[in-house]
């Protein structure tokens, strides 16, 4: 059983991981169904191509379907590590202590979402501890959401109104419950959805408007 005074730390940690997040322009999803329905198109790297048990020198240049990006690990390691089983593989940070990032998208990525989670030493599922995940946008605005004792079945998607820059996990644990940061099917869309258009279309009026006002 975790004691309180391990529990205060931890959620201290996770207030300094969301202190200063902006979600007026980053909409959050807590299931992958209402994420996907959100999106128009989309791709999805589900790291099956991983093996189980094997570490990985970072970083790892990946792709979902046509969009490319980069996963590495900060700051202690740069090692990543398969988990999971044979039939369905994981993304895990071989420090346990590390954020996982993904970041270094090929063509603008306006929306991201994973299964994100903790595991064992041993690359199996562990529910200990916190996973807390942040996405920052070109406009610096950043979004962060955590769940205590996530589950596989843990999903956070993220869908901004303006491009991703980042999309980091980490998993944060009380010394007697180590946690690494683990994360599945990492889904990105690279086209704007019809609400992104509808409000670039009206900052493009807005400032059409400005214009013909400063006009002589």
């Amino acid at each position: 059983m975790t004691s309180t005074s391990t529990l205060r730390p931890l959620v201290a940690a996770v207030a300094l991981l969301a202190a200063g997040s902006s979600q007026a322009a980053i909409q959050t999803f807590t299931d992958e169904a209402s994420f996907l329905a959100a999106l128009s198109s989309y791709a999805t790297d589900t790291f099956d191509d991983l093996v189980p048990g094997q570490a990985y020198d970072g970083p790892l240049s990946r792709s979902a379907g046509s969009i490319g990006y980069t996963a590495w690990t900060t700051p202690n390691s740069p090692t990543l590590y398969g988990a999971g089983s044979s039939s369905d593989a994981w993304l895990s940070s071989n420090n346990a202590a590390d954020f996982i990032v993904f970041d270094g998208f090929s063509v603008p990525v306006y929306a991201a979402g994973a299964y994100v989670f903790g595991s064992n030493v041993f690359g199996e599922h562990s529910s200990t501890g916190i996973t807390a995940v942040r996405v920052t946008n070109e406009a610096a605005e950043q979004s962060a959401s955590f769940k205590f004792r996530a589950d596989t079945t843990n999903y956070f998607g993220f869908l901004s109104d303006t491009p991703l820059v980042s999309f980091e996990v980490r998993t944060l644990y009380g010394q007697r419950n180590i946690t690494w940061p683990t994360v599945n099917d990492l889904t990105l869309a690279a086209v704007p959805e019809p609400g992104t258009y509808a409000m670039l279309l009206a900052g493009l009026a807005a400032v059409g408007f400005l214009v013909r006002r400063r006009k002589p």
